[in-house]
């Protein structure tokens, strides 16, 4: 059985594809997210595992929040496998692989990830001994704002631009751990754990985490 983890909510993109014991990811170059870079990326790593795309059994996708390009592409790629191959499909936030990728098990952890417009995106989650557990899900709230709703916990995780909107203090960020973005090789376990304890969704519940009205940037002339 072949599982295909597809992450699109930051730059750059990734995928991760296992078959049988084996697991392959690879992080697209910077800039490149588009429907067609993601599929020649996958064609290149079931080649590498000596498998097809008709091996394809699960599809699971990261839903963000963070890109809404990004986030629309991988979306639409995955249901796109889903629907050729007939694989099953799972999808959880994003914000879980970062959670997946920094804690050690048992330590709870603030997501923070700028969302522009003087927001920031925010969750808070426990490492557990099979993943990672919402301790507060995904929301969004102003920059200033975001200490009263997500308390300092064991640790900060977020990148650099993102701790320069959140205004880390002196304290905090010694709590943090700098991250580059979530990475599908974090999301495949845990959307196979998942798909595990609940099955696998419906197509129609495979949404993005936008959790904010999209405002488009308007080019001075």
């Amino acid at each position: 059985m072949t599982v295909v983890a597809l992450e699109t909510s930051s730059r750059p993109s990734s995928i991760a594809v296992r078959s049988a014991e084996t697991t392959l990811a690879l992080t697209l170059e910077e800039g490149r997210r588009h429907a067609s870079d993601l599929l020649s990326t996958l064609e290149s790593l079931l080649n590498e595992l000596g498998e097809s795309p008709q091996s394809i059994k699960t599809v699971i996708v990261g839903t963000g929040p963070g890109s809404y390009t990004g986030l629309r592409v991988g979306i639409a790629t995955a249901l796109g496998l889903s629907r050729g191959t007939g694989a099953q499909l799972q999808a959880l936030p994003s914000f879980e692989a970062l959670a997946m990728a920094h804690l050690e098990e048992g330590e709870c952890g603030t997501i923070l990830l700028d969302a522009r417009s003087r927001q920031v995106y925010g969750a808070q989650y426990q490492r557990t001994a099979i993943g990672v557990r919402a301790i507060v899900p995904p929301m969004v709230c102003a920059a200033n704002d975001w200490r009263t709703v997500l308390p300092a916990l064991d640790c900060i995780v977020c990148d650099e631009a993102s701790a320069i909107t959140a205004k880390l203090d002196e304290a905090e960020h010694a709590l943090l751990r700098t991250s580059t973005g979530p990475e599908a090789k974090y999301l495949l376990p845990l959307g196979i754990t998942q798909l595990e304890a609940a099955g696998p969704l419906d197509p129609s519940e495979v949404q993005p985490l936008y959790l904010r009205p999209f405002a488009a940037n308007v080019r001075k002339r």
